[in-house]
C-alpha cells in the first residue's frame, strides 16, 4: 500500500509537465525571425570578418544608388534536443533529433543619411519547417511563417538602434490547424566593441509586446493567455581563427504575462537564462557550415503551476545567403 500511495504522489507531481509535453512544443520559446540577418543589418556580407574596425559605426551593407536592395537565404539545421516540450520533470522528457529548414527574403530600402546617423528601412519574410525525427512525436510537426518591417539607425557612437514589428504563426502539420500567432512590436539597441585583434564584443538590448492568439491547455474559450511583454539582454564574443568564427553568447530573457485572473498565467513570471556555442566555417561568400550547441533554463513564478525547465541541444547547420 505504501509503494502505491508513492506512485500515485509521484504521477501527481509530473502531471502538470506531462499536460504541457503533450500540446507540443511551447510557443514562447521558439525563436521568431523580426530582423534581417546580421551579415546585412551590420554591413558585411562575409560573416567571418572580425575586425577592430567592425566595432565603429556600421552601414548598410546594400548603401548603393539603387532604391531596393533584396536579400535571400536557406538554413537547414540538424540537431539533437533532450526536452523539446520544454517539460519540468525529466520523467516527462522526450529526446529526440529535430530537422529545420528555413527559406527567408527580404530587401533594405534606401537609406537615408543624417549628419549623425544612417538610417535603414527594411522588410522581411520567413518559413520554417520543423520537423520531431523521433518515432510517434511526428504528430508535432509544425509550420511557422514570420513577417517584419524594421528601421535601423547606424549611429556615429557605435550603437545601432532598431524598431519594428513582426507578426508570427505557427501551423500544426497533422490538421493544417493554427495553433499560434501574434504581433510584436519592438524596440531594440546593438554595439560591438573591440576586445582586440581579431576579437569582437557584442552587447545587445531588445523588448517588446507579444500580443498572441493561442489555445489555452485548460481553457479552449481563452486565446490570449500567452500576451506578455519581454526583456532580452545578452553578450555576445566573436573570435577569428584562421578561417572560423567561434562565437560563444548568453542572454538572460525576462517575461511578465499580461493576462489577469482567471487566466492560468495570472502573474507569471519567467526568467530564461541561455548559453550557446556556435563556430561557422565560411566556404564561400554564399555558403557557410555551422556546429553549434546551446543550453536554457527557465525560472518561473507562478501560483497556477510549475513552468521551469531545463533544455540542451546540439548538431549541425548549413547556411546558403544571396544578395540582388
Amino acid at each position: 500500500m505504501k509503494v502505491k500511495n508513492i506512485r500515485i504522489v509521484a504521477l501527481f507531481a509530473i502531471l502538470p509537465s506531462m499536460i504541457f509535453a503533450q500540446t507540443g512544443p511551447d510557443a514562447t520559446t521558439i525563436e521568431r525571425n523580426n530582423q534581417p540577418p546580421a551579415a546585412v543589418a551590420n554591413g558585411g556580407g562575409d560573416n567571418a570578418k572580425v575586425d577592430a574596425s567592425d566595432a565603429g559605426a556600421q552601414r548598410p551593407v546594400f548603401l548603393k544608388t539603387e532604391n531596393v536592395s533584396a536579400f535571400a537565404g536557406f538554413d537547414s539545421k540538424y540537431l539533437y534536443r533532450n526536452n523539446p516540450f520544454s517539460a519540468g520533470n525529466k520523467l516527462a522528457y522526450f529526446e529526440t533529433a529535430m530537422w529545420l529548414n528555413t527559406a527567408y527574403a527580404g530587401a533594405s530600402f534606401k537609406a537615408i543619411e543624417m549628419d549623425d546617423a544612417v538610417i535603414t528601412p527594411y522588410i522581411g519574410a520567413s518559413y520554417t519547417k520543423t520537423e520531431y525525427l523521433e518515432s510517434g512525436l511526428d504528430g508535432f510537426n509544425f509550420d511557422s511563417t514570420s513577417a517584419y518591417m524594421m528601421l535601423s539607425a547606424q549611429h556615429v557612437n557605435g550603437w545601432a538602434y532598431r524598431i519594428g514589428v513582426s507578426y508570427a504563426m505557427d501551423k500544426s502539420d497533422v490538421n493544417e490547424e493554427e495553433t499560434y500567432k501574434e504581433f510584436y512590436p519592438y524596440i531594440g539597441a546593438m554595439k560591438m566593441h573591440s576586445l582586440g585583434e581579431n576579437l569582437l564584443g557584442i552587447f545587445d538590448i531588445s523588448g517588446g509586446f507579444h500580443q498572441s492568439k493561442s489555445d489555452s491547455a485548460f481553457d479552449i474559450s481563452r486565446k490570449d493567455d500567452l500576451d506578455n511583454v519581454d526583456v532580452t539582454t545578452s553578450f555576445a564574443v566573436q573570435y577569428l581563427y584562421q578561417n572560423f568564427v567561434i562565437s560563444p553568447r548568453y542572454s538572460a530573457t525576462f517575461k511578465s504575462y499580461s493576462e489577469g485572473s482567471p487566466s492560468t498565467n495570472d502573474g507569471r513570471e519567467d526568467l530564461i537564462h541561455s548559453l550557446s556555442l556556435k563556430v561557422d566555417y565560411p566556404i564561400n561568400d554564399n555558403m557557410n557550415v555551422s556546429l553549434f550547441g546551446s543550453y536554457s533554463k527557465r525560472d518561473t513564478k507562478s501560483t497556477f503551476a510549475d513552468f521551469d525547465f531545463e533544455s540542451a541541444d546540439g548538431g549541425i547547420a548549413l547556411g546558403l545567403n544571396t544578395s540582388f
